[in-house]
C-alpha cells in the first residue's frame, strides 16, 4: 500500500487505506504500507492490525512526496504481489515503485473522487475549474491504463469510470462495496442532555462541495421551529476547519443560518479516531449534504455506528442505499437534491426536523439499517477481491 499517512490528518482517504490495510491482513495478506513519516504510536496502531508501516528518513532538500518513490526497506526476500496507489495523490508513487522496483508485481489503482462532478464546486481555487477536473480526470485516465486493474467504491464512481475507460483496451473497473460489517452490534440510545446535536464532518474549505451553506441554512431553519414549538434547542457541530481558521468557518456559519441563536460549533480536522468517534457517539443526527460525493464515507461511518444518518441523493453512498434497500428505507436516508439551494435548503430543513422529533424511532431504524447492511457489504469481501488480482499471476 502507498499512503501519505497513517492517521487522518488530511480527510477520508488515509481513514479509508487504513481500514483497507486492516482488511486485507484480516483475511491472511501480509501488509506494508509505505507513508510519509510516523510516529511510534501509528507505528504501534499498524501493528495491532498486523501491517507493517515503512517509511525512509527525511533527506535534506528532498521533497517529502518524494520519499514515497524510494524503494522500500522490505523485510529480505519479500516481494509484493500487489501494489495499491490511491488516486493522484499515490498513484504516481505506486506506478514509479512497480515500474523502477518490482515489475512483477500487479499495481491496483484506486479513483476516489470523480474529478468532472467536483472540481465545479471548488471556486475559490486559483485554476479555472474546467481545466482542473479535465487535467485530473486526465491523470486518473493513464494512471489507470497502465495498472493491472482499475478500483473503485460503489456504484456512482463504478458507473463513471466505466464510461472514462471505454475503449482504452483495459479490464472494467473492479467495484467493491465495504464498510457496514461491524464488531460492535450493540443499539444506540438518543444521547441525553440538549441541545440536540447535528454532526457534519468534512473538510471546510470545500464548504459548497461539502454542502455547508445548505447545513447552516437548514439548521437555521430547524432552530426557528423548535424554538417556536418550545422544545429541546438543536446544535450544529462541524469537524473538519483547518486550525487557524475555526473561528472565521463558525461567523461564516452563522450568516449562512440566518439565526443568530442557532448554537454552531467549529472544530479543527483531527485524526483522532477516538475523537471522532465521540463527536458521532454524542450526536443525534449526522448529515452528509454534499453536492457531490464519490462515495461518503463519512456517511458510512456513521451507519456502521448505528447514528441516524442523512446522505445527499448526489453521493455513491446515496446510489448504494438504493440499490441495495427498499424504497421506503433508503427514502428515509437519502435526501433528494434539486441543484436549487433555497429548494435544498428546505429539503434538508424538513429532513433534519423529522428525526429530531422522534429520536428513539430514528435510533431503532438506524440500528435496523446497520443490521441489514452488514451481510451485504463487507471490508472482509473487499478484501478477498482484491487479493484474488494477485492471484494465478506469472
Amino acid at each position: 500500500m502507498v499512503a501519505t499517512e497513517w492517521w487522518s490528518r488530511h480527510g477520508g482517504l488515509s481513514t479509508f487505506n487504513r481500514e483497507l490495510c486492516r482488511a486485507l491482513a484480516a483475511v491472511g495478506a501480509q501488509v506494508y504500507c509505505v507513508v510519509i513519516n510516523a510516529t511510534d504510536g501509528e507505528i504501534a496502531d499498524a501493528q495491532a492490525g498486523n501491517v507493517t508501516l515503512l517509511c525512509r528518513p527525511a533527506t535534506p532538500g528532498v521533497p517529502e512526496y518524494a520519499q514515497l518513490t524510494r524503494r522500500p526497506q522490505l523485510p529480505n526476500g519479500i516481494v509484493p504481489d500487489l501494489v495499491i496507489g490511491h488516486g493522484r495523490i499515490t498513484g504516481p508513487a505506486a506506478e514509479v515503485l512497480v515500474s523502477d522496483y518490482f515489475p512483477v508485481a500487479r499495481r491496483l489503482h484506486f479513483i476516489h473522487t470523480a474529478p468532472d462532478e467536483i472540481e465545479w464546486h471548488k471556486l475559490d481555487r486559483a485554476h479555472d475549474a474546467a481545466l482542473r477536473a479535465e487535467g485530473r480526470t486526465e491523470v486518473e485516465r493513464l494512471l489507470g491504463a497502465g495498472a493491472h486493474r482499475v478500483v473503485v467504491v460503489g456504484p456512482r464512481l463504478h458507473n463513471r469510470f466505466l464510461r472514462e475507460f471505454s475503449g482504452m483496451g483495459a479490464p472494467d473497473p473492479l467495484r467493491i462495496d465495504p464498510w457496514f460489517d461491524t464488531a460492535d452490534p450493540t443499539p444506540r440510545t438518543p444521547p441525553a442532555g440538549a441541545p440536540l446535536n447535528v454532526l457534519l464532518v468534512g473538510r471546510t474549505e470545500d464548504a459548497q462541495l461539502k454542502g455547508l451553506d445548505l447545513a447552516a441554512r437548514a439548521c437555521g431553519k430547524v432552530a426557528v421551529w423548535r424554538e417556536n414549538a418550545r422544545v429541546s434547542p438543536i446544535s450544529l457541530l462541524v469537524r473538519g476547519a483547518p486550525r487557524d481558521a475555526a473561528t472565521d468557518q463558525r461567523e461564516q456559519l452563522l450568516s449562512w443560518a440566518a439565526n443568530p441563536r442557532l448554537d454552531v460549533m467549529v472544530r479543527p480536522l483531527s485524526s483522532d479516531q477516538q475523537r471522532l468517534a465521540a463527536d458521532m457517539t454524542r450526536s443525534s443526527l449526522v448529515i452528509m449534504p454534499s453536492r457531490s460525493e464519490g462515495f461518503g464515507l463519512v456517511g458510512a461511518e456513521a451507519i456502521t455506528m448505528g447514528v441516524p444518518t442523512l446522505v445527499s441523493e448526489a453521493s455513491g453512498l446515496a446510489d448504494f442505499l438504493r440499490e441495495k434497500l427498499d424504497g421506503e428505507t433508503a427514502a428515509r436516508v437519502v435526501v433528494p437534491m434539486s441543484g436549487d439551494d433555497d429548494e435544498d435548503t428546505a429539503r434538508w430543513a424538513r429532513a433534519i426536523d423529522a428525526v429530531m422529533n422522534d429520536r428513539p424511532s430514528a435510533f431503532r431504524r438506524a440500528a435496523e439499517l446497520r443490521n441489514a447492511l452488514a451481510g451485504k457489504a463487507t471490508w472482509a469481501d473487499a478484501a478477498a477481491k482484491l487479493l484474488g488480482e494477485a492471484a494465478g499471476r506469472g
